[in-house]
């Protein structure tokens, strides 16, 4: 029965593949092996680095009439990459499909092709032995001739356990027609990763090599000028009992741990900023000196950025990279390290206000959508809701349209009406009217989305328009907030996922995807072309997820050489590293 749910897909052939590989963080990888395994003939191949670099295409079908079965597919194809290998038609990505199907389940063996051979119950060897192996590869040989059968036997043993939980995953969830399209515009997606960390982002390895070398200095400097206006420091770190004095003398009440103690991570921190803008140089000020202990930025020997993009990982199925590895996981003011190099430019693309539009289509709220159509969603929201008379504009009513940005991005992100007066400094009172009136003028969108919150939290599923979903497992304790904002994050991670497909298919060359943007390269003198061209495919794809033939509005901004990127949230602590690293340098 397992077998026939095989045979019932409509490939001749299916290739369950691993590949070993090593290399330093930030450098493209280097193969080591590669074994496959065809599921349906039951035929092994072994290949060892020596036999693949002799190899112009992988050493199987990789058509449209195959099928390619991977964990985490994104690492194997950086070895295809390094070889100068076409990437496969069809793809499954039994990690991607893991990761879907179990979201919002507690996984207690975690998200890795051993936690999910556990979650289905299948054993898979000594953990110890396979630890030992893997730590032996990364080494980068020499190996023995035993130990070049003994890494071709531990590849092989991760094939034929990829095998059982492949069959596994098609019993328990099988196929239709619809389920598989969507699996493979996910493993179209995953070959797209594979490019981006391949190709990596351009950075500035100059300026990188002397804030390392004047990292506790800057550090040191740093402090001292941004806590002057503060004064939550002391012997370079930061002071618990002077924030409770600054936010006593600021008047500003802060959210509080069962202890009483103030919360102090990193969300606490981003919501606080958005409420009390001025905390937002103290803000950058605590994530770069938590980042300066080192700086694990990985920069390769060509000087550009590679990490794990980690496609799937989030809930609502967003890339999670490491937020010390990956440059845009940087304070912002770190992005100005990103540099074209010679003779190329960069462009940052972004879906403008990506969420909003997809809370007014998806809710069919058309009053919503016409907010985001004038180009101006808070100013119209203003006029909606009768703050601002008609033809009012950001300049004449600045006022109105900033208490309504405070709403309408409030809603975005579930916060409550005290939250939303404090970040538009209004009284609570205020805050509620204007949300109530956000609730009468966009009624359409609050059916849709408390249907949403309800749904999920009695245990139902939602999905989005290509079909990832989220369940909350048995047990589990939900917010409503969670179930408010899925929706708009999770079609917007399917918007992004296929503006990049989109791109990189049509020979884009992507360097990243940032939350709801990408950042792609060209030669400068075809930048422009480029651009025009991304921002149209990011628009129908937009319109896939969108539908009824409308589409996000696509912003763009251009970086040519010798120029670098800049973020204006970090402007201002960039320019004053720059002045520090310059002095040093004199």
């Amino acid at each position: 029965m397992i077998y026939h749910a095989c045979h019932e897909l409509p490939f001749t052939q299916i290739h369950i593949v691993d590949t070993e590989f090593y290399g330093d963080d930030g450098d493209q990888k280097t193969p080591v092996c590669l074994v496959v395994r065809e599921l349906l003939s039951g035929e092994v191949k072994r290949y060892w680095m020596d036999e693949l670099r002799q190899m112009e295409q992988p050493p199987f079908n990789i058509g449209s009439d195959a099928l390619f079965v991977a964990y985490f597919a994104s690492a194997d194809f950086s070895v295809f990459l390094a070889l100068g290998w076409d990437l496969p038609a069809n793809i499954f990505d039994c990690h991607a499909e893991f990761l879907c199907q179990s979201n919002g389940e507690t996984l207690p063996f975690g998200k890795g092709q051993i936690g999910a051979l556990q979650y289905f119950g299948i054993l898979d060897g000594d953990q110890t032995a396979k630890d030992y192996m893997r730590q032996r590869i990364l080494t980068s040989g020499p190996w023995s001739s035993d130990e070049r059968l003994a890494i071709l036997d531990y590849c092989q043993s991760d094939v034929e356990g990829l095998a059982r939980l492949f069959i596994a995953m098609l019993a328990r969830w099988p196929l239709g027609p619809m389920d598989l399209e969507r699996v493979l515009v996910r493993g179209r997606y995953v070959a797209t990763v594979a490019k981006m960390e391949y190709r990596g982002v351009p950075i500035d390895a100059n300026t990188l090599g002397l804030m390392r070398d004047n990292w506790q200095l800057l550090k040191r400097t740093l402090i001292e000028e941004t806590d002057r206006a503060y004064g939550v420091y002391d012997q370079g770190s930061f002071r618990t009992h002077l924030f409770e004095r600054y936010l006593k003398t600021q008047d500003i009440t802060w959210p509080r741990l069962d202890s009483g103690m103030p919360q102090l991570d990193y969300a606490a921190f981003k919501s606080m900023a958005l409420r009390y803008p001025k905390l937002e140089e103290l803000r950058q000020l605590r994530k770069t000196v938590a980042a300066m202990g080192e700086i694990k930025l990985t920069v390769g020997s060509d000087g550009r950025n590679r990490t794990l993009l980690s496609p799937f990982q989030s809930k609502t199925g967003r890339n999670q990279p490491s937020t010390t590895k990956f440059i845009f996981g940087l304070p912002a003011w770190a992005r100005s390290l990103i540099m074209p190099e010679a003779g190329t430019a960069l462009a940052y693309l972004d879906f403008s206000s990506q969420e909003i539009a997809i809370a007014a289509c998806l809710s069919g709220d058309d009053a919503l959508w016409q907010a985001y159509a004038s180009g101006d969603t808070y100013i119209q929201f203003a006029i909606d809701a009768g703050l601002a008379p008609s033809g009012a504009t950001k300049e004449s009513h600045k006022a109105a349209r900033d208490a309504s940005k405070a709403i309408v991005l409030g809603v975005q992100y579930g916060m409550s009406a005290y939250g939303m007066g404090q970040k538009a400094n209004l009284h609570v009172l205020e805050a509620q009217d204007l949300l109530q009136r956000h609730k009468d003028v966009y009624r359409t969108f609050w059916r849709w989305a408390d249907q949403n919150v309800n749904a999920g939290l009695a245990g139902e599923e939602l999905h989005t328009v290509f079909g990832w979903k989220i369940r909350a497992g048995k047990g589990r304790d939900v917010k409503e907030n969670t179930f408010l904002n899925w929706p708009m994050q999770a079609n917007g991670a399917e918007m992004l996922r296929l503006a990049c497909i989109a791109l990189e298919e049509e020979g884009i060359g992507i360097c990243a995807p940032v939350h709801d943007a990408i950042l792609i390269e060209a030669p400068l003198e075809k930048i422009d072309q480029h651009v025009a061209y991304a921002t149209s495919l990011m628009r129908r794809a937009s319109e896939w997820v969108l539908g009824c033939g409308r589409q996000c509005h696509v912003d763009a901004t251009i970086v040519r050489c010798p120029d670098r990127y800049m973020d204006g949230r970090g402007a201002s602590m960039w320019s004053f590293i720059q002045s520090r690293l310059d002095k040093e340098a004199a």
